[in-house]
Order: C-alpha cells, then structure tokens, then sequence
C-alpha cells in the first residue's frame, strides 16, 4: 500500500500533534489541579481512596502522560518529516482540514453533555448514542477508504456503543457505586 502524504486522509502532520499534546497536557494538568483543590471530606472521617477528587485526579494525571506521548512523538515526526522533506514544496493545508473534525467531536461531545445526560433519557442510552454517533461519524471516511459498506461501519459503531456504555455504567454503578441518572 502506497504511504499518504503528510497531512493526507485526515492524519495530522506531526507539528499539529505536538500541539494537541500540549494542549491535552494543560488540560489534564487543569483538571488534576481542580480535583486537587476539592473537599477531601476529612471532616466527615472519609476513607482517603474514597475522596471525591481521587478519579478525576487520576484521570487528569493520565490525560497529562498521554498527552505528553502525543508531543514527543509529533515532535519525532516532524523532525523526520523536516530531514526528508524538500524545503521548497509548499506546506501542508492539513490544519484547516481538520476543523472540521474537531468541530464534529466538540459538538458532539457538548451534546452528550449539555443534552442527553441527565435530560430524560438514561445513562446507559445517552452513552450508547454517543458512543455510536462518535465512532460512526469521525470514521466514516477512514472505513470508506477500507472499502468498507456504510451500514457496515454503522453496525461497528453500534456495537462498540453497546459495549462500551455497559462498561462504564457498569464500572461506575459497581466498582466506583455511583449512581447514574
């Protein structure tokens, strides 16, 4: 299979990566800071590992370290790409083609947030449709390119919904016994 151009097919050049690890660095490093700054209940005799702000500093703290990996290695690419690359060939217009992506998964995500979860329909459903929604559109065009059939695609994204909102409402109903809307 031929390689894709820099920037072809939706993937970012390694420039824009290590920006957007920056970026999920600082906001990892924002929410470990505001789980940090949270009522430890101390007061109220609560277990340490039962504080309210243990998960989302710990996620907060995984988001950091992932998005560290994400820079590191946007930073390798594009010094590879700098070496290889002949410096008169025009830049990469990849940026702007992924605004609209980025677009898609800021306006779904504040969907899922601001209208489904908590509005009527169930944790486990609002999930679901997110989940689904997420993986079936952001990914149509890399199944297209696989020559896979959009029902196809669609039927994977359904699947992986079902699962993974049995996931974590699980997780969170069981393991970590909060109650979900």
């Amino acid at each position: 299979m031929p390689s894709l151009p820099d920037g072809a097919a939706g993937r970012p050049s390694g420039r824009e990566d290590a920006v957007a690890g920056a970026l999920w660095c600082a906001f990892g490093v924002a929410v470990a800071i505001g789980a940090w700054r949270m009522d430890r209940l101390e007061r109220l005799n609560i277990n340490p590992y039962e504080a309210p702000g243990l998960v989302p500093g710990l996620l907060g703290l995984v988001i950091v370290v992932l998005g560290g990996i994400l820079a590191v290695r946007g930073l390798r690419h594009e010094a590879a790409l700098t070496d290889s690359r002949d410096r008169a060939a025009p830049a990469s217009s990849s940026a702007r083609d992924g605004l609209p992506r980025m677009a898609a998964v800021l306006g779904l995500t504040l969907a899922y947030a601001l209208l489904l979860v908590g509005r009527g329909l169930p944790f486990l459903l609002s999930t679901f449709v997110f989940v689904t929604a997420f993986i079936g559109w952001l990914d149509r065009e890399r199944q297209r390119e696989l020559g896979r059939a959009a029902w196809a695609q669609w039927l994977r994204a359904a699947a992986y919904g079902a699962a993974w909102s049995a996931i974590v409402s699980l997780s969170f109903e069981h393991v970590f016994l909060v109650r979900l809307p």
